[in-house]
């Protein structure tokens, strides 16, 4: 399937709010969270700080499980 196909599909079923988790906690459930590692570049050039490992759990709920990465 192509990438603007797949898109186009998750779109669509989040504008028809049709979401295979029945709540939040099921939701954000991970059972093997993905350790993300990326090499960092020597010289670092953009204009905003480059993002890091857990940046995402500023935008959790509070008190929901974060992730180990």
């Amino acid at each position: 399937m192509e990438f603007g196909r797949f898109m186009k599909l998750r779109l669509d079923r989040v504008l028809a709010e049709s979401f295979e988790a029945d709540n939040l906690e099921e939701a954000l459930a991970s059972s093997s969270p993905t350790k993300l590692e990326f090499k960092k570049p020597d010289n670092w050039v953009a204009p905003y700080p480059k993002y890091e490992s857990g940046w995402w759990e500023t935008f959790l709920p509070q008190g929901s499980n974060k992730t180990k990465a």
